[in-house]
């Protein structure tokens, strides 16, 4: 068995002659921005009622989402990409189906039947992974170019209903420009 060294792409970059700098947010250091959002749980909340949560630029590289929920009675919740509803770049001032870039990019089927501590869904789906982290968020989604604007993260009621509701559940996102 051989004995490895291997060196990540950010660190092949700076041993370079002459050194290729780093991207802010692209493993070059940059400041973390930090915006948090939550809602209260509808009582008998179907399957695809929505919850805008959080609004990022398109240009935000997504660090890290926490999400947590009170108990719920019964739900589940996506959590995902969908184009802003504030008008801008000529989208629609309602969140419709058509909305979504990619409904659970983040997280899938997130049961919140009972309480959920503070958990880390920033790749829950594994769609979301490890080197799109280092990329803006709308190459990440797939998108052929930057449509400019904002995002909104959403949480979409998933497979099972929410029952009692009222409860509170929302999310906390970390992320560079």
């Amino acid at each position: 068995m051989a004995v490895d060294h291997v060196k990540s792409a950010t660190i092949t970059n700076l041993d370079a002659t002459p050194v290729v700098p780093l991207t802010a947010g692209e493993g070059g250091p940059a400041p973390l921005k930090y915006i948090d959002g939550y809602a209260t749980a509808v009582a008998s909340s179907s399957a695809d009622a929505t919850y805008q949560l959080c609004r990022i630029p398109s240009n935000a590289k997504v660090k890290k989402i926490i999400f947590e929920s009170q108990a719920q009675g019964a739900g589940a919740f996506d959590l995902g990409l969908y184009y802003a509803t504030d008008g801008v770049i000529g989208k629609t001032t309602a969140l419709l189906a058509a909305a979504a870039i990619d409904q659970d990019f983040f997280a899938t089927v997130i049961d919140c039947a009972s309480a959920v501590l503070p958990t880390d869904v920033t790749n829950e789906s594994t769609t979301y992974t490890l080197d799109k982290r280092t990329m803006p968020i709308w190459q990440a989604v797939g998108l052929s170019a930057d449509p400019g604007g904002n995002f909104d993260i959403v949480a979409t009621v998933k497979t099972t209903a929410v029952t009692t509701g009222t409860g509170k559940f929302g999310i906390s996102v970390s992320y560079t420009d």
